[in-house]
Order: structure tokens, then sequence, then C-alpha cells
């Protein structure tokens, strides 16, 4: 039982908590009961609760008529945009107010924030966050959080009913969760090219008369310039350049897609939350040995940075379903060939509509991919083992299955 009224910039709803359904009841039924066996105790009763009722039930209404002026003029904003998970954010109020409150009736401000997977951060806030204008809340999964609305929560003491004023926000991104970086990497090799890295410079030599030295007891003799030396009859030795490594790309896709056969809504997001925390291992090792890292996702396009944006970049991944049609990004559009690591929940060989399968389509002769399929439990790591063998058998195409940690 919801009735909702239209209010400038406030969208107001009313509706009675299951004890207040049952305390309704409750005073019907010893009316009915009171008049029926004429018992004034019932009767009594009854009306006691009915009074009750009508208090809370008016001075909701009463309250939300007095503070709609004020709540509209409110606006919060959460400082810092980017946390990491299992810590707290902090939501700062734009000015100090006041908020009559009448007996047995509270007010309270509530944050709703959700990811695109129907990840949730409800919190509500003590009376006192109206006076300090900033509080923390925590935030434990990792995600984008987008929210429409915060709310101005109005309800009785006794759980009767529940008024909340929605105050709209900002419909973009409110909240970057950032993952933690697991703390058991791959165990075995990764195979992807555009990941070896030479560590140490190569000598380009050189026959520029402008870039020899006089011979030096203890010199390499095999950087003697014997032509030279046939026409000046003095030993020099090449200053050779040296080349600086090579610049070596490492490519990261993550397949979003949870089965639902084998994920249900909640495990599938922390299944992703694992990929991302493992990519997160993985892409600063490689960033930290030189690599130049490019990530992708389900739903994504390619996306390079440095070390300290790429927590920033696998906050946004989130779980997609197969029948979304949300794809992979297209591997043409890399820039030269070059090898690629896939990162993708265990999922039936036979599943339709799979993303996964339209890139391996699109790949080019000179790219090669590596998928690891990871699991947790014995029946995903069957799953996860059959597509392995199934990816495995095409061309360009390594496969294997992975625990999750």
């Amino acid at each position: 039982m919801t009735c909702p009224v239209k209010l400038p910039n406030l969208t107001r709803s009313l509706e009675p908590r299951p004890i207040g359904i049952f305390t309704i009841c409750v005073a019907a039924l010893a009316f009915l009961a009171g008049i029926t066996h004429k018992e004034p105790a019932l009767i009594l009763a009854g009306t006691v609760f009915t009074v009750c009722l009508a208090y809370c039930f008016l001075s909701l209404l009463l309250m939300s008529a007095l503070h709609r002026k004020k709540a509209a003029s409110l606006s919060a904003l959460i400082i810092p945009e980017k946390v990491t998970a299992c810590g707290n954010g902090t939501l700062r109020l734009s000015r100090r107010t006041r908020f009559f409150q009448m007996p047995a009736s509270l007010v309270r401000y509530k944050l709703l924030l959700a990811t695109k997977d129907d990840k949730k951060i409800e919190y509500v806030f003590d009376r006192g966050f109206f006076k300090k204008t900033a509080a923390d809340f925590p935030a434990p999964r990792r995600g984008a959080y987008y929210g429409a609305y915060d709310s101005l929560v109005i309800q009785d003491t006794f759980g009767f009913f529940c008024l909340a004023l929605r105050l709209p926000q900002d419909k973009a991104e409110r909240l970057l969760v950032l993952p933690l970086p697991s703390e058991t990497g791959l165990a075995a090799r990764l195979l992807a090219s555009g990941d070896a890295r030479q560590n140490q410079a190569r000598i380009r030599k050189t026959d520029d008369l402008t870039e020899q030295r006089p011979y030096v007891p203890g010199d390499d003799p095999r950087r003697i310039n014997w032509k030279l030396y046939s026409h000046a009859g003095e030993l020099f030795v090449r200053q050779e350049e040296r080349e600086p490594p090579p610049h070596s790309r490492f490519v990261l896709l993550m397949d979003t897609d949870a089965d639902s056969a084998l994920y249900p809504a909640e495990e599938g997001a922390d299944g992703v939350d694992a990929l991302c925390s493992i990519a997160l291992s993985l892409l600063l090792e490689k960033t930290a040995s030189g690599a130049e890292v490019l990530f992708g996702f389900t739903g994504g396009g390619f996306k390079s940075g440095l070390p300290g944006d790429i927590p920033a970049m696998l906050a946004c991944p989130y779980r997609t379903a197969p029948e979304d049609g949300r794809r992979l990004p297209d591997p043409s559009s890399l820039p030269g060939p070059r090898g690629i690591l896939v990162m993708a929940l265990a999922r039936r060989p036979g599943m339709p509509a799979s993303s996964l399968r339209d890139f391996i389509s699109k790949l080019q002769a000179a790219q090669t991919v590596q998928i690891l399929f990871f699991y947790r439990g014995e029946n995903q790591k069957n799953h996860a083992e059959a597509s392995a063998i199934l990816f495995g058998g095409m061309t360009g195409v390594e496969a294997r299955a992975e625990p999750l940690p």
C-alpha cells in the first residue's frame, strides 16, 4: 500500500511496515470482537491501537509537509569519489540544517547506491549527521556505484509507518570502490605474446668516427675498430650506442559473462570481484616491469593507463549475462598483432550467445589468445575443464582451467 505524491523536485512515498499492518489487523479484530461479544476491554484495546496508528500516520504527514522545502535544498557529495574495498567513504551535505521531530518520531538521512549488477550500499545516518554535515559509511564491495536519489526517511519509533522523501542526485557515477590485489597470483606461466621484455639494453654498432675513442688497456678487444687502425696506425674502440629495451605490451581482457545455470546473481558478482583482484595483481606486476598494459572487459572498450589508474579501471567491470548482448572489445582494434590473455568464469561448454566465441571469431591471423577459465567447487571445475578443451581446439587459442583463490 504505497501512496506516491509528486512534490516540487521530490517524490514522497508513505507505506506501512509489517508491524504496522499487523497492528492495523489487531485493532480491527479487537473492535470486531468487542462489538460482537460486547466486551468493553476489547473495544478499549482497539481504540488505543487505532489512536496510536492515527497519531503516527498524521505526524509523518505533517513532518513531511514541514520539511520538504529543507529537504529539497539539500545536496550531498561523496568525498573522495574513490575508496578501497572494505574501506569507508564520506558523505558530505551542502549545509547544516535542523529537522523538527515530533514525539515518537525519527528523521534520518539514507544513502542509496547500487552497481549495474545490483550490489548495493544502503546506509542510514543518525540525526546528528544533519549538524555535522559529514559522516563515514562502509564500502565493502568493489564496483562503480550509481544512485539517482537519496532519501530523507521519517518514521515513528514504534515502526508502524515509514515515509521517504526522495532527494534527486546526480545520475552519473558517484563512487568507485577499488579492488584489493589478490594475495595469490597465477601459478602457471602466462603465454600471451608481447609479455616478454628484455631487461638489458642491446648495443648497436657504429662506424661513425665521432663515436670512437683511443684504446685503453682493459677495453674489450672485440670493440677495437681494426679498419680505423689500418688507416691511422693507432688503436681506437667503438663507443657503441645502447638501444633501449623493446617496449613490451600486455593485453588483458575480462569476460564477465556469468552462466546463470552455474552462478546465482550474488555468486556471479563475487566471481567477477575475484577476477578483478587477480587482474589487479597481474597488471601492477606488468607495469612495474615497464610493460604497457591494455585492459578491456565485457561491455567496454580497451583502456590503457599508468599504475595509479589501474585500480579505477578494474572497479568498472560488472557481472553480465550472455543474453544481455554485451560483447568483448573487437580484437581488430588492437594496434598491431599481439597476444591476448582472457580471464573468464567457468561456463557450460554449450552455453549459447557467448561473447567469447564471437571475440575469437574476429581474431586476426597474427593474434594469439590464451584463455583462463576460473572455477570454485567440483561442479564448476568440470565445466571449466570442458570449456578449456573446447576452446583450446580452436586456431590460435590456448585454454586451461584455474581455481579461484
